[in-house]
């Protein structure tokens, strides 16, 4: 057995377990094409040895790395030069993952963990595309003339140390550059029989979240915490003392859930669980922790499992004396864990001398299990879920369903997999990793979402004022953001959903007002909070902190799960220069703008756009955000179309034309297909493009109209007469938003 350091390649089939499904035969033969045809010849073009295939996946090794990424990126161009000729039911794309490591030979066979790192890498490249480890980059970042994303640290399965992930960038524009990485947030993209828990808890927090001054960025600690003086706590997170380290999840599920219960208590306030999974396995002094997050109070505690048995230890520390209030121990079956919690919320409710809720199990009331088993399938989802990395997801919907099945009525597993399905939803890489659609897996969130609602959780209320808000229905995500704090007033998603809404619904201040309040449960602002603060200050017309708080987001192209976020801050921070007449400011924004537009499939940057990112209720609020675009120097339309044509419609006359009329015509861009489209007087409408049919409603905004279909966000086009277009043709006027063009005629 020999060691020594190679360049190793693992290239794998995405959707390969799909395409069977349709095609076995077929795609094993196109796999076997693939390999002979490309892979082969250019592992010998670049001296690389097959070493195996392992059912869809290949592994090859190098000399040297640089020849590993030429041979890699060689391979991924005869890909799509085949591919486009193919018919699209037999295409096939590879993910490739490179990394510079140790392996082990034996034989003609490698293996150890060299290889290890490749196999997990190129789970993380995009569907025909290149990722690498750290080594290879620091190889080959000055050698091939390509351009890098940095994806950060990564823990990668059954690899000890963190491990740096790169994707390959080929676009000319890039070549040469690193462009950075950071943190994924959530996705945005979102009681009868608990009406007076309901009521209760949203009159305290309604109540507590005015006490903070708006603000855009978190105030000293100590400040912000002497506006409150409520006793306040911070659930640390608890030990896994199991043998089974994989057990860590049933830790993790137990202070996340005593966090939300503790935050039901009348008179306490609580710390939220982002923010004290900062501290996970940190040796850090209970003076600094309290001095960090604004709090007095410590729980800490350890859980060990073995086998049905369990025991969990919890003590309760005051860290103004250092001294503990109190400290239990609880053992019993694993059955009696809901128990256990309740008793820790009891004493501690008892040693500050609060409240508790009588009645039913708080998370019984909220959408929550009685049954031990599905409450371990969900923590195992929950902590699968936060790992944010597409094939965890696919795991933590498994575990979501199995939880659903042994109890159907378990409102917060169900509206898990309802987030888990809207997160996936139009990320490529997610959506592989589901083996769906955009469109399937958008039916299967709204699917889940309705079932969640028999049982309404906070995190289903969450979900549905973010399906609203892209409908333009603040006014109910509202009143859904509002159920979701009082359900859970330590979760800080909640409170911006609730800002996000009070801000699209004319209520700026008051957006500003929720941002305090999330930072005073989570230190930590992410780019949606400093997103958020900049709209409510933008909408309230002051640019200046609206430029300030939008320029403390890092916009280098990280994950592609916060580009549309940071895409959304550039936006914004693009129309707030234009206002302040800070024209070189503006055109340096619309530079940075540029790479967003290739990573969401954008042809321009245009006003067009910008109406369909910023669903207002009040049209002047959209107006504020298009007049700052142009005195930036934004275009207000796509494809070279003057605004102020004579051919241009007006808000009215679109009216006029297709509200209670029928028209027929084509898509010309992207692709050339049929197009008919019924629209009654008040809206709705129903219209085929190809062979897919759509229906919705329509409203006029502006000089434009914005439809609203149940599986897609909002779109909005204007429309133009076509001078030299005739009824015969079908042509008469143009529809269109920088996406899409269409062409067509009213026929009646």
């Amino acid at each position: 057995m020999d060691r020594r350091l190679a360049a190793v390649l693992i290239a794998d089939v995405v959707g390969y377990g799909r395409l069977s499904q349709i095609d076995e035969e077929g795609t094993r033969a196109r796999f076997q094409s693939d390999l002979k045809e490309v892979f082969e010849p250019k592992f010998a073009a670049h001296h690389g040895r097959l070493i195996k295939t392992m059912g869809d996946g290949i592994l090859a090794e190098f000399q040297s790395v640089v020849e590993a990424l030429r041979c890699a990126l060689e391979i991924q161009q005869g890909k799509a030069d085949r591919n486009a000729v193919a018919r699209p039911e037999h295409r096939i794309d590879f993910r490739v993952g490179i990394n510079l490591g140790d392996i082990i030979v034996e034989g003609e066979d490698i293996h150890g963990d060299g290889v290890n790192i490749a196999d997990r890498i190129q789970s993380l490249a995009e569907a025909g595309g290149i990722a690498i480890s750290g080594t290879a980059y620091d190889q080959v970042k000055a050698k091939v003339p390509v351009g890098y994303a940095s994806l950060g640290e990564r823990k990668l399965k059954s690899i000890a140390e963190p491990v740096r992930v790169y994707r390959v960038v080929t676009d000319p524009m890039a070549a040469g550059r690193t462009i950075g990485a950071r943190k994924r947030p959530r996705s945005w993209r979102t009681l009868a029989g608990a009406f007076v828990l309901v009521f209760l808890a949203l009159t305290a927090a309604t109540a507590w979240w005015r006490l903070w001054a708006p603000a855009s960025e978190p105030a000293a600690k100590q400040n912000v915490a002497a506006a409150d003086d409520r006793p306040s706590l911070v659930v640390l997170p608890f030990d896994n003392l199991s043998d089974d380290k994989e057990q860590g999840y049933l830790a993790d599920g137990i202070t996340e859930d005593l966090t939300t219960d503790l935050a039901r208590l009348t008179g306490l306030f609580v710390v939220s669980r982002n923010a004290a999974f900062t501290y996970k396995g940190r040796d850090v002094p209970p003076a600094q922790i309290a001095s960090e997050l604004g709090v007095r109070y410590l729980l800490e505690g350890s859980v060990r499992r073995a086998g049905d048995d369990m025991r969990i230890s919890a003590q309760l520390i005051d860290t103004t004396t250092g001294g503990h209030l109190w400290a239990e121990r609880y053992d019993g079956a694993w059955a009696d864990v809901f128990d256990f919690q309740d008793k820790i919320v009891s004493q501690i409710a008892t040693s500050l001398k609060l409240r508790l809720i009588a009645g039913q199990r708080a998370a019984q009331i909220a959408g929550g299990t009685s049954n031990p088993a599905a409450y371990e399938a969900y923590l195992r989802g929950v902590e699968l879920e936060h790992r944010g990395e597409p094939k965890d997801l696919a795991k933590a919907v498994e575990q979501f369903e199995q939880a659903v099945a042994l109890d159907p009525d378990f409102g917060a597993a169900i509206a898990e997999l309802s987030w888990a399905y809207w997160t996936a939803s139009g990320v490529g890489s997610f959506e592989n990793a589901l083996s769906l659609s955009g469109d399937e897996t958008a039916a299967k969130s709204n699917d889940y979402l309705e079932d969640a609602a028999r049982h309404p959780s906070p995190g289903y209320y969450q979900l549905l004022a973010d399906r609203l808000l892209p409908q333009q229905k603040s006014d109910e995500a509202i009143v859904a953001a509002e159920r979701a704090i009082a359900l859970d007033s330590s979760d800080p998603y909640a409170y911006h959903e609730m800002s996000y809404a009070l801000t699209l619904n004319g209520r700026a201040a008051d957006g500003l007002g929720f941002l305090s309040a999330a930072a005073r449960i989570d230190p930590n602002w992410t780019t949606w909070r400093h997103y958020l603060a900049g709209l409510s200050y933008f909408s309230l017309s002051r640019f200046e902190e609206a430029v300030a708080s939008l320029e403390r987001i890092d916009f280098r192209i990280g994950n592609d799960t916060d580009v549309r976020d940071k895409y959304l801050g550039l936006e914004l921070l693009i129309a707030a220069e234009g206002h302040l007449g800070h024209a070189a400011n503006a055109a340096s924004a619309r530079e940075k703008i540029k790479p967003y537009l290739m990573a969401l499939n954008y042809a321009e940057f245009t006003g067009l756009a910008a109406i369909q990112d910023l669903p207002f209720k009040s049209y002047a609020d959209l107006d504020r955000v298009l007049d700052g675009l142009r005195k930036a120097g934004v275009p207000d339309l796509p494809f070279g179309f003057d605004p102020k044509s004579k051919d241009r419609l007006s808000g009215s006359e679109i009216k006029a034309l297709l509200f209670g009329h029928g028209i027929r015509g084509r898509e010309v861009v992207p692709a050339v297909n049929p197009y008919r489209r019924t629209t009654t007087i008040d809206g709705s409408f129903s219209a085929t493009i190809g062979t897919q049919s759509v229906e919705g409603v329509s409203r006029i905004e502006g000089d434009a109209m914005c439809t609203f279909a149940p599986l897609t966000i909002r779109s909005c086009r204007v429309v133009f007469r076509n001078p030299g277009g005739t009824l015969d043709l079908e042509n008469e006027y143009l529809f269109f938003r920088d996406q899409d063009r269409y062409e067509f005629s009213v026929i009646r």
